[in-house]
């Protein structure tokens, strides 16, 4: 993904909700998502015609691009290219964001927006005939070569369905998880059983040779290791085999042990230097991220060791001091008064960069939370870059984060994944770190087995509340990491 580095370019809004705190709390976070995130994927124009069909490209304030005449945000060279496709994975990330508005708030519309993305997704962007999803639609009509699209399309076509099915236990769409993911298994391991292919066949953009971390990384935070543990038997006992290979995988052959980092790409040396592309703190830290979480599933304590010393190093690197004075104008001023005078903390996606993207910005806070959650060693860092990811990244006009601060926010990368991902995140950090319970919705059957746990982390279930025939409200307690 293109990156856009925040440097010191912050907005304005005010955060006189939790002024008094060092740390956003749970009602905070609850505004965030629906006054501050909700309202621009809420738009009548974010649902797509027919709706679930959910448009790539829209314009800061909510409108659907005009190709002929693009608002300035869009009207760059990195992104004009692909005005005419629309892409799947942008659905399906949407798709998401919609199933943690649900998650969090209980919004039925969010709940039957989530249904409509993930059947417009199954209905009309799996290709029937070869396998696996489109990655694409050009003009209308299907792109690339089936052997053409990338191992990381293949995985992010299936983040939306991954959180949809975590909610509702969906029969039909657990068939296609698990039909996906074995087409992925499939079709996608290297005949050297070292990790998945980046594509299988060379295309313009991309070749047979490259062998990228994001192929493995983007299988286990797309949908491996949120869903696996809710399968039946025999599918949860082939998923957790796969992500225990494919975790191995990536910590044996894309991890520098001796940097404590990881490369972005192995095929070439210039594709493993620290300036190379995804070569940047947000891809190490998810993958120390996912590294850990997943030997906490699969209970390999030399992951979970490995992955909780890569975040913390990460995240030491990765912060930096900023003097408050020389940034106060960008900031509310609520933040104004409470920091003016003071040096802040804030992240950087490359040594000595200064600046960061918002995708970025929400996987150290994420990994910085969940280190947080274990000895609370990181207090002094969030509470700095919760309320300025709050404060600088939302646009408070329309709603939504933007790839820069407030603008360019649905393009062919940029969507609601991250910014809710972050906020669902920092809600069960928020509510353990005050001591209270985490009260989430779901809308599984009343019969259902399925373990309850919030997100990737476990807990105890501590009250159960139904609040419609389709919705029960779940209250978490002793969240841990």
């Amino acid at each position: 993904m293109r990156r856009n580095l925040l440097g010191i370019m912050l907005a304005t809004f005010s955060l006189s909700g939790y002024a008094a705190q060092d740390l956003p709390l749970g009602a905070d976070w609850l505004n965030h998502v629906t006054d501050g995130l909700a309202p621009y994927w809420m738009m009548d124009s974010a649902q797509g015609a027919p709706v679930g069909n959910f448009p790539t490209f829209r314009c800061d304030n909510g409108t659907i691009l005009n190709t002929v005449q693009p608002c300035n945000e869009l009207n760059k060279g990195w992104i004009t290219p692909s005005f005419n496709r629309e892409y799947t994975r942008m659905k399906s990330r949407q798709t998401y964001a919609y199933g943690v508005i649900f998650h969090l708030t209980g919004d039925l519309q969010a709940l039957a927006l989530a249904k409509k993305g993930t059947y417009y997704l199954i209905d009309h962007l799996q290709d029937k005939q070869n396998g696996g999803f489109i990655s694409y639609t050009h003009m209308g009509k299907p792109g690339l070569d089936w052997q053409q699209r990338t191992a990381q399309d293949q995985a992010y076509a299936l983040v939306g369905l991954a959180m949809y099915y975590y909610l509702t236990q969906d029969p039909k769409v657990e068939q296609v998880l698990i039909q996906q993911q074995a087409f992925i298994f499939n079709k996608y391991r290297l005949t050297d059983d070292q990790g998945l292919a980046w594509v299988l066949a060379d295309s313009e953009e991309d070749s047979a040779k490259q062998r990228e971390l994001v192929a493995q990384l983007d299988q286990i935070n797309g949908y491996l290791l949120l869903v696996a543990p809710l399968l039946p038997p025999k599918a949860k006992a082939k998923w957790e085999q796969d992500l225990g290979w494919l975790t191995q995988i990536m910590l044996d052959q894309y991890q520098s042990e001796k940097e404590l980092r990881f490369y972005g790409a192995i095929h070439h040396k210039a594709v493993m230097m620290q300036d190379a592309k995804h070569n940047d703190f947000g891809h190490t830290i998810k993958a120390y991220w996912m590294a850990y979480l997943s030997g906490r599933l699969l209970d390999q304590p030399s992951w979970v060791e490995t992955g909780l010393k890569g975040m913390k190093h990460t995240l030491k690197q990765a912060q930096y001091s900023q003097d408050f004075d020389l940034v106060q104008p960008f900031f509310s001023d609520t933040l104004s008064a409470k920091w003016q005078g003071k040096a802040i903390l804030a992240w950087q996606s490359r040594a000595y960069s200064n600046g960061t993207s918002s995708w970025e910005w929400a996987e150290l806070d994420q990994a910085a939370m969940t280190v947080s959650l274990l000895d609370g060693s990181m207090k002094d860092t969030l509470k700095y870059t919760l309320p300025t990811f709050m404060d600088a990244w939302v646009d408070h006009q329309y709603g939504g984060v933007g790839l820069n601060p407030k603008s360019t926010k649905a393009f062919h990368w940029g969507n609601g994944y991250h910014q809710f991902e972050h906020a669902l995140v920092g809600y069960l950090y928020a509510q353990q770190n005050d001591g209270k319970p985490a009260e989430l919705y779901y809308a599984r059957p009343k019969n259902s087995e399925m373990p309850l746990q919030p997100y990737y982390f476990q807990a105890e279930v501590s009250k159960k509340l139904p609040v419609t025939k389709q919705v029960t409200k779940v209250a978490f307690s002793h969240i841990q990491a």
